[in-house]
């Protein structure tokens, strides 16, 4: 399976950087960075450094720096002020560097040399991607599958009530890019909320007990651990959960586990404005027929143990040598 990877990588975005990368049936052919949970400079360098250390040979490329039409909101908070749980000068420099292609060029360009079998996962705001259908629609169009982590329907926003993050953040590119009718499967906070890795789970605490923020990390088992360490106490102090949604992996796994998803076919748009900025709506058939649109395939849930043994085998074990509990 050829894949590209089209990120703003914070903390669940790199662990789905260790799930696309440990799975031997996957050729990631590029990483593309967005500006979302961090600036791009920081998503671009979380990038880099995680194909380095977790043994890829990708293309990192520079995406957009802002979203298409709104000023750029980060979750550094969440994320950390190095996206990855630590502060400036923590993390190593990256020995690669990005290539000199703009992302959303090299988004339209890799579907055309592999027509029909590249599958495309994207975890953060869909600028790139807007930016690129709009350069040109046809090349993007050639992707075999796009997988999308963004939205949410019958569950309350992480960003507001009723707005998820990537959707939050540049509202008008998801609405672009959902409305352009490619064969996209959409998973929302309504499938990733039920995706946890549990503080229970993180039996590799060896490799990084006790790893304060400004330490320095070297290595992809110390830089994770903190990394899931910051997003786990986060999660804990804003809802109780002692764990960590897995938002961005399980959007991966679906690439490498189709069925993995529970699916409905529906039309789909995006609020750009006001109180409900970034809501995800249904909308009506009418509406959707008259824009000519196709419908979605929106992930309504998941099959957890699936996913849990893809985590095990592989990012736990081979960058931990951790088990889940049973």
């Amino acid at each position: 399976m050829k894949m590209v990877l089209d990120m703003d990588t914070g903390i669940d975005d790199a662990v789905a950087i260790a799930l696309a990368l440990g799975s031997p049936e996957v050729d990631v052919l590029a990483i593309t960075s967005v500006a979302g949970n961090a600036p791009v400079e920081l998503c671009t360098r979380n990038c880099l450094l995680l194909n380095e250390l977790l043994g890829g040979d990708a293309a990192v490329a520079i995406g957009a720096e802002r979203p298409l039409a709104k000023d750029l909101l980060t979750a550094q908070e969440v994320h950390g002020a190095d996206g990855l749980g630590g502060y400036a000068g923590s993390l190593p420099e990256p020995a690669t560097s990005a290539v000199d292609e703009p992302a959303h060029e090299l988004l339209a360009r890799i579907p055309d040399e592999h027509p029909g079998e590249v599958t495309l996962v994207t975890t953060g705001p869909l600028t790139n991607i807007a930016m690129a259908l709009r350069a040109n629609p046809d090349c993007v169009a050639s992707y075999e599958r796009i997988i999308t982590m963004g939205g949410a329907f019958d569950v309350p926003g992480n960003t507001g009530p009723v707005a998820e993050f990537n959707f939050y953040v540049d509202p008008e590119a998801a609405s672009l890019v959902l409305n352009s009718g490619l064969d996209i499967t959409l998973v929302p906070l309504d499938a990733t909320t039920g995706a946890v890795l549990t503080r229970s789970a993180l039996e590799m605490r060896k490799h990084a007990r006790g790893l304060p923020a400004d330490r320095p990390c070297r290595n992809s088992a110390a830089i994770l651990h903190r990394a899931l360490d910051h997003y786990m106490e986060f999660q804990f102090d804003e809802s109780g959960l002692d764990g960590g949604y897995m938002h961005d992996p399980l959007a991966v796994a679906a690439a490498l586990v189709p069925d993995i998803l529970e699916t409905l076919d529906l039309p789909v748009d995006v609020v750009t404005d006001g109180p409900n900025r970034g809501r995800t709506l249904r909308r009506s058939v009418q509406a959707h027929a008259a824009a000519a649109g196709r419908g979605v395939h929106v992930a309504f849930n998941h099959d957890d143990d699936t996913f849990r043994r893809l985590l095990e085998q592989r990012v736990l074990r081979p960058v931990f040598g951790a088990t889940l509990p049973r």
